[in-house]
Parts: C-alpha cells; structure tokens; sequence
C-alpha cells in the first residue's frame, strides 16, 4: 500500500537511467587521449644501454589512460554515470550547455593550426583568450593583452629557462 501523504510515484521512477551521451563522449575521449599518448609514446627513441629510458614514465601515463579510459567507456555502457557532488546544485537530467566548451575547444584548434605560421605567443594566446572569453570575460582589449602577455612569459620561460626550441611565427627577430 502507498502511503496517501506522500506524492505518486512518476511513472518510470526507480528505474535504470538510460545512456548518458555526455559520460559516454568523456569516456571515448579519454580513450583517444590514451590511444594518442601511447602513439606518442612509442615514438620516443629508446635510450642506449639505459635500464629505465626516457619511455618508461610516459608508457605508464598513456597505458593507464588508456586503460582508465575503456574501464569509464565499459562502466557508461553498462549504464553506469556520473554523478554530480553532494555539495553541487545541479540537475543530472539537465541538458549539458555545450557554449563554454566549444569555445574552449574552439580557441585550441585555431591555436593549434596557427601555431606554425603565427608562432608560439600568437597561437597560444588564442587559446587563452579563447578560455577568458568562455569564463564570460567581455573586456575584450583587456582579456587581449593578459592573453598575450601570458602567452610571452610561457614562450620566455620555457625557450630561455628551458632552453626549449618554440616556434616564433611572424615574431622571428623581435623575441
């Protein structure tokens, strides 16, 4: 007997959720991610008379990637999903808003395609203004400038500091 104070059951409640679409694209990146740092990985020469060479680090990072990956991809199939923290406020139904993201990713693969041509600075304050911009900083001239100017310190750090080759695209003579 249900008890009358109590609000119906809706129809469906109690039962297994379906495929979550989001969990299940996260999985399937973290599969690639694995599979790309494994390619990555093994393409690094292996060091001469070297018992621990530069791949072994790597290979455990890209293995367990990968295998993390399959193991979330196996767990979302099964019906298995995230779920948010307790201290959270959210809606696991809710439909995912995709605008941040997409931005984000957006920035990166503009950045990346034009790292080559543009250089280092350049091409990374794309993608770092590309997350200001997607944290809903709209002070464009300044988002710009800090964008760059991070973009720079990085480049001087890691080719000074790190003595790291780095594209300078259309900088060449000025950095």
């Amino acid at each position: 007997m249900s008890d009358p104070t109590l609000p119906p059951t809706p129809p469906g409640a109690g039962a297994r959720p379906g495929l979550s679409v989001p969990d299940l694209l996260v999985a399937l990146g973290v599969v690639l991610l694995g599979a790309l740092l494994l390619i990555g990985t093994l393409q690094i020469p292996f060091g001469i008379n070297a018992v621990v060479g530069p791949r072994v680090f790597p290979l455990i990072v890209s293995v367990g990637t990968l295998v993390l990956g399959v193991l979330l991809t196996v767990n979302v199939l099964r019906g298995g999903r995230a779920e948010p923290a307790a201290e959270e406020d959210t809606d696991p139904d809710a439909q995912p808003d995709l605008r941040q993201p997409g931005i984000i990713l957006g920035g990166f693969l503009l950045g990346a395609a034009l790292l080559q041509p543009l250089g280092f600075v350049l091409g990374t304050a794309i993608m770092y203004f590309s997350v200001g911009f997607a944290f809903g900083e709209r002070r464009l001239p300044l988002l710009g400038g800090v964008a760059l100017a991070v973009a720079l310190v990085t480049y001087v750090v890691f080719t000074r500091g790190l003595g790291l080759t780095l594209p300078p695209g259309v900088l060449n003579g000025v950095l």
